[in-house]
C-alpha cells in the first residue's frame, strides 16, 4: 500500500510539473481519486473546476484512460462549452476533443436516439420551443378555469410541471404542488395525455423516458455502461432526483462516479434540486470516499467566517469549515436605513459614484423595479442580469391594473366581472352579471348599491367602493395602490388566497412618482421594456438576483431587501415542521451563496422600520441590549394626587378644537385611522359630524373635534 501511495504520488507530482499546476493537498486529494464513487464538497472559491477539469487531466495523461471512456455532465449548455475550452487551453486540443462534457438532457437524448436506433423504434418527437409550451398550457388552463391566465401564471405551471417530473413525484404526491389559480394535479394529468396524443415529450419526458429505456431494456443500458466508464458530475447539489437515478444506473457494477458539489449552495428547490443525494451519498455508495475543498481563494477573512457562522446553523450538511487563504480585509457592514424605499435613493448615489465592480443582489426580480426606474429617471448606468419580467403580467398587478382602469371607466362590464369578487364587497354572481349588462343610471356599482336583491352590507359596500374610485383618479399612484390593498378589500383577498402582497408594495414604492394612478400604468408598460434592454453592458454597477450570480464574483456585494417575508421568504419554522425546515434551510443557503459572492467588500442593508427585521442580520449582526438602568434614573410617575407637571400627559384634558389642517383633510373619501377600530374611509362628513367605513364593513359617527382632542384620529400614511 505505502510503494502504491509513492507511485500514485510520483504519477500526480510529474503530472503537476509537466501542466504547470499548482494544487494544494486536498485538491490533490481529490485529482487522484479515480477509482470507485467520491464525493467532492467544495466551499464556494476553492476551485473546484480546476480540480475537475485537473482530474479528467490526469485521468488521460496518467492513468492512460482513453478520453472517449470518460463523460463529464455539466448543469448547463454553457458550463459545458466553457469547461471542454478550458480543458483544451491547459492540457491540448488533441485530447480535449475526444472528450465528452454534456447536459444531463443532452445524455438523455442520446439514450432516446440509441433506442431507436437498436430497437427499430420511433420515439416521440422533442416539443423544443417553450413558447409552443406556454401556448399550450395557456389553453389547457384557459378550458379548466374558463378565464384567461396571465404569463406569470404559464411560466408557474411550466416550473411546477419540470418539478413533478424531476422529482418523480406520484399521483399523490402532485396534490401537493400548488400553482396560484389552478388544479395543478389536473391540469397536469392533462398535459401530459395531450402531449402522448400529439406523440410529444418535452425537455423534462426526455428524462422520463430515458429513465424507462435504461431499466427495460438491457441491451441499451449496457451500450452506454460500456461507453462511459467513468463519470463526472459538476454542480451535483443542483442535480435533481430523477437525473440521480439516471446517472446511478449508468455507474453499473463499477461504480466509478465523481460528484462535485456543496450542500450548502443548494438553491434550486424550486427546479426540483435534491441536495439530499449528496448527503445520502455514503449510504447510496458503499465504501465512497468523501473529500473536501475548503479552503476559499475568492474573500476576505472577515467576509468568509462571518458566511461559515452563518451556514452552521443548518441542520442537514456536512461538517465543513472554510478557511481564507486572502490577507485581512474590511469587516461585513451593516447599512441602517429608515425603511425599504430609503434604500432606493442610497443605492442610486452608489451607481453614481461607482467605480469598483459592485454587485446588487436580491431575492426576487421585482426588488429592482424601483431602483431601476429610479435610476432610469436620473439618467444613471447600470447593468441588469437576466430579469424576469414576469411581475408585469402577474395576477397582483393585473388585479390592481384592472382596479384602476375600472376607476376611469365604471361602466366596462369586462373590467368589473374580473375583479368585482376580489374587492370584498360580498357582490353574488348573479347580481354583478345582472348590473354589468344592465343599461341605466350610474355606475354599474351604483347600480348594484340600489339593487334591493341585493344586502345592505353589499349595498353599502358598493357606496363605499364608488367613493374609493372617485377618490383614487385625484391621488398620487402610491397612494391609488395603498386605497386599493387597505381600503378596497383587496388586500384581504390576497390574505385569503394565500397569495403574497410582495407585488403590491413594489407597485406601491413604483406609484411615488407619478402623479396619478393611471400614470403608474403608462409607466409600467416604459418599465417592462426598459427590463428587457438590460441596461448597458459593460457598467461596473451590476443588478441581479442571487440565483443569476451564482457561480460569480463581484469586489462588492450589496444585500437588498433583506427582511422577514421578503429575504427570507418566511419566518423560522417549528423544528418539527420538516417540510417548512427544508424550505427555511434553503433560504438560508440562499443568503450564504449571495455572501459569498462577494471578493473584498459585503454590505446587508437593514431597516429600522419594526416591521422590517430580519432573523439573518440579526443572526449576523447580534444587538447587545442596554443593561437596565439604575432606579434612581428611572422615570417615575407620582401617586399622589398634584400638580398638571406630576401627572401623565396623556390624562390631561384636550382642547375641543380642530388641529390646523384638520379642515382640509377630514373629508369624504379621506383615508384614516382609528386607535381602536383600525383603518378607515370617511363615508359621509355633516359638519362636526363624521361617518366612517372600517375595514370590517361597520360604519361609526364620530364628534371629528372630539375624537382628534383625544388622539383616536390619525390620516393613514
Amino acid at each position: 500500500m505505502t510503494i502504491a501511495a509513492g507511485v500514485s504520488m510520483a504519477d500526480l507530482q510529474r503530472f503537476q510539473s509537466r501542466f504547470g499546476l499548482s494544487l494544494n493537498p486536498q485538491q490533490q486529494a481529490a485529482v487522484e481519486s479515480v477509482e470507485g464513487p467520491v464525493l467532492l464538497l467544495a466551499v464556494p472559491g476553492s476551485g473546484k473546476t480546476t480540480v475537475l477539469v485537473s482530474r479528467v487531466g490526469y485521468m488521460v495523461y496518467e492513468k492512460q484512460i482513453p478520453p472517449e471512456q470518460i463523460l463529464t455532465v455539466t448543469y448547463t449548455v454553457s458550463a459545458a462549452r466553457d469547461m471542454k475550452a478550458r480543458f483544451c487551453r491547459s492540457f491540448g486540443q488533441e485530447m480535449g476533443s475526444r472528450l465528452e462534457f454534456r447536459t444531463i438532457n443532452g445524455l438523455c437524448s442520446r439514450v432516446i436516439r440509441t433506442y431507436e436506433r437498436l430497437l427499430g423504434r420511433q420515439a416521440f418527437s422533442l416539443l423544443e420551443d417553450t413558447g409552443a409550451q406556454g401556448a399550450l398550457l395557456g389553453e389547457l388552463c384557459r378550458r379548466q378555469q374558463k378565464e384567461f391566465v396571465p404569463e406569470s401564471t404559464v411560466k408557474a405551471l411550466q416550473t411546477a410541471i419540470t418539478y413533478a417530473k424531476n422529482q418523480m413525484l406520484t399521483r399523490e404526491e402532485l396534490e401537493t404542488v400548488e400553482v396560484e389559480g389552478v388544479d395543478f394535479p389536473a391540469l397536469f394529468q392533462t398535459y401530459d395525455q395531450t402531449l402522448r396524443q400529439r406523440q410529444q415529450m418535452d425537455y423534462d419526458d426526455q428524462m422520463v423516458y430515458a429513465r424507462q429505456i435504461l431499466l427495460r431494456y438491457p441491451e441499451v443500458l449496457a451500450r452506454f455502461q460500456d461507453k462511459y466508464r467513468y463519470l463526472s458530475v459538476d454542480e451535483a447539489q443542483d442535480t435533481s432526483k430523477i437525473q440521480h437515478a439516471i446517472l446511478d444506473l449508468l455507474a453499473g457494477q463499477e461504480k466509478n462516479i465523481f460528484l462535485v458539489g456543496d450542500e450548502d449552495q443548494s438553491i434550486y428547490g424550486f427546479r426540483a434540486a435534491y441536495p439530499q443525494a449528496l448527503t445520502q451519498f455514503s449510504k447510496r455508495y458503499q465504501g465512497a470516499k468523501v473529500l473536501y475543498l475548503e479552503k476559499n481563494y475568492r474573500s476576505t477573512p472577515q467576509i468568509v467566517e462571518t458566511a461559515q457562522n452563518f451556514i452552521q446553523k443548518n441542520r442537514d450538511r456536512y461538517p465543513k469549515h472554510m478557511e481564507a487563504v486572502r490577507p485581512a480585509g474590511l469587516a461585513v457592514e451593516s447599512i441602517s436605513l429608515a425603511n425599504r424605499r430609503a434604500q432606493y435613493s442610497y443605492l442610486m448615489q452608489v451607481a453614481q459614484d461607482c467605480q469598483e465592480e459592485t454587485a446588487v443582489l436580491y431575492r426576487d426580480n421585482e426588488s429592482a423595479l424601483p431602483l431601476i426606474d429610479l435610476l432610469v429617471r436620473k439618467g444613471i448606468s447600470y447593468r441588469c442580469r437576466q430579469v424576469d419580467s414576469a411581475f408585469f403580467t402577474s395576477r397582483v398587478v393585473q388585479d390592481i391594473s384592472n382596479i384602476i382602469r375600472f376607476a376611469q371607466d365604471p361602466q366596462s362590464s369586462a373590467l368589473f366581472l374580473n375583479i368585482y369578487y376580489k374587492l370584498g364587497a360580498g357582490i353574488r354572481k348573479k347580481d354583478a352579471e345582472e348590473a354589468a349588462t344592465q343599461k341605466g343610471k350610474g355606475t354599474i356599482l351604483e347600480r348594484l348599491a340600489e339593487n334591493p336583491q341585493a344586502s345592505a352590507f353589499t349595498r353599502r359596500q358598493c357606496r363605499a367602493l364608488q367613493t374609493h374610485l372617485d377618490h383614487m383618479l385625484l391621488e398620487p399612484g402610491d397612494k391609488a395602490v395603498y386605497r386599493i390593498v387597505r381600503f378596497m378589500g383587496y388586500g384581504e383577498y390576497l390574505q385569503r388566497q394565500g397569495m403574497e402582497s410582495g407585488k403590491a408594495q413594489i407597485l406601491e414604492s413604483l406609484g411615488t412618482m407619478e402623479k396619478s394612478p393611471m400614470d403608474l400604468l403608462r409607466r409600467l408598460g416604459e418599465l417592462e421594456d426598459l427590463v428587457r434592454q438590460g441596461g448597458e453592458p459593460d457598467c461596473p454597477f451590476v443588478l441581479s438576483t442571487i440565483h443569476s450570480s451564482k457561480g460569480l464574483e463581484y469586489d462588492r456585494v450589496i444585500l437588498m431587501d433583506v427582511a422577514d417575508g421578503i429575504f427570507p421568504r418566511t419566518g423560522q419554522p417549528e423544528p418539527e415542521d420538516e417540510e417548512a425546515w427544508k424550505t427555511w434551510e434553503e433560504e438560508r443557503r440562499l443568503f450564504y451563496v449571495a455572501m459569498t459572492r462577494a471578493r473584498n467588500r459585503l454590505q446587508v442593508f437593514r431597516f429600522r422600520h419594526p416591521e422590517m427585521e430580519s432573523t439573518f442580520s440579526q443572526e449576523i449582526f447580534p444587538v447587545k441590549k442596554p443593561s437596565r438602568a439604575p432606579a434612581a434614573l428611572r422615570p417615575t410617575v407620582s401617586k399622589k394626587p398634584g400638580t398638571m407637571a406630576q401627572r401623565p400627559a396623556a390624562l390631561e384634558k384636550k382642547p375641543q378644537v380642530l388641529p390646523a389642517g384638520a379642515e382640509q383633510y377630514y373629508v369624504k373619501g379621506a383615508a384614516l385611522s382609528h386607535r381602536r377600530f383600525g383603518p378607515g374611509i370617511i363615508a359621509d362628513r355633516q359638519g362636526d359630524l363624521v361617518t366612517v367605513a372600517f375595514l370590517d364593513g361597520s360604519q361609526r359617527t364620530f364628534s371629528l373635534a372630539a375624537t382628534l382632542g383625544l388622539g383616536q384620529f390619525a390620516p393613514e400614511k
